[in-house]
């Protein structure tokens, strides 16, 4: 299992994310975020001023188990080198070095939305899985954009308590552990904090990283239209479709990503 570990001081509305640890085998539809029962079981009317507190994601059908001594926690400054690190793992050749965010624009993650930055740790304390989040206006986030514009080059300027829209701005997994479901433990936990945030859609630009595959053959959007059909399997939007998001369209340039051809797929989930 994963244990996901609060920050002390990271305070947010709504239902506490313990919600997601089952008791009873009744219960145990409150380990898949991804399930009209947990949509429903969430609809309950947000009380300020709950805190965060520990939760166990036990193995179920979608999420898989971990290791006992494995956390999910926010992100702290002393994580910095860490995040660094794994992102040069992850965003190696063919990414450029734009791909790995130097550490002021770190710390201000901290400072503008800091229960929004998730970090899996392994038993030995390594820094393993991240991922970045923010709040926007769904009608920003659901209009064609590029990365750059919409996370202010990563800074997250343009964080939005008020909006409605939860936007995953990036998620890493060294390539070591690529394909254990750590992922998925971080979108279960961020559809949770979503929920609790009062958000109603979780928005993302998806990476396409399979286009540069059949970029000869196909336009991006036929492509898009393939995957979805699962006629053809994506490594990053196929598992993305496979959670519960749904695709909305293509964000041409939206990003450097010579893999999928600096393309996106504007991806979505109602919560």
């Amino acid at each position: 299992m994963v244990r996901y570990i609060p920050s002390r001081t990271a305070r947010i509305p709504g239902w506490k994310i313990t919600r997601f640890r089952a008791e009873t085998a009744k219960d145990q539809h409150f380990h898949t975020p991804f399930t009209r029962q947990v949509q429903e079981g969430a609809g309950m009317k947000p009380k300020e001023g709950l805190a965060m507190t520990p939760v166990s994601l036990s193995a179920t059908s979608l999420l898989r188990p971990f290791p006992d001594d494995w956390i999910i926690r926010p992100r702290r400054p002393e994580d910095i080198p860490g995040v660094i690190a794994l992102m040069k793992r992850v965003y190696a050749e063919p990414h450029g070095p734009e791909a790995v965010w130097p550490p002021d624009t770190l710390m201000r993650h901290f400072e503008t939305f800091p229960e929004g930055q998730l970090s899996i740790l392994d038993g030995q304390g390594r820094l393993i899985a991240d991922s970045t989040a923010m709040v926007v206006r769904s009608e920003t986030a659901l209009r064609p954009h590029r990365w750059s514009e919409i996370t202010a080059r990563g800074t997250l300027a343009h964080h939005d308590p008020k909006g409605d829209a939860f936007y995953g701005v990036d998620l890493a997994v060294d390539p070591e552990f690529q394909g254990m479901g750590l992922a998925h433990h971080l979108y279960a936990v961020r559809t949770a904090l979503a929920m609790s945030l009062g958000c109603r859609i979780f928005v993302a630009g998806a990476r396409m990283p399979g286009y540069h595959l059949a970029s000869d053959l196909l336009a991006p959007e036929s492509y898009l239209a393939l995957v979805e059909r699962g006629l053809i399997y994506d490594p990053t939007l196929s598992k993305q479709l496979r959670l519960g998001f749904r695709l909305r369209g293509l964000l041409p340039g939206y990003i450097a990503d010579p893999e999928s051809a600096d393309n996106a797929a504007l991806i979505s989930m109602e919560l």
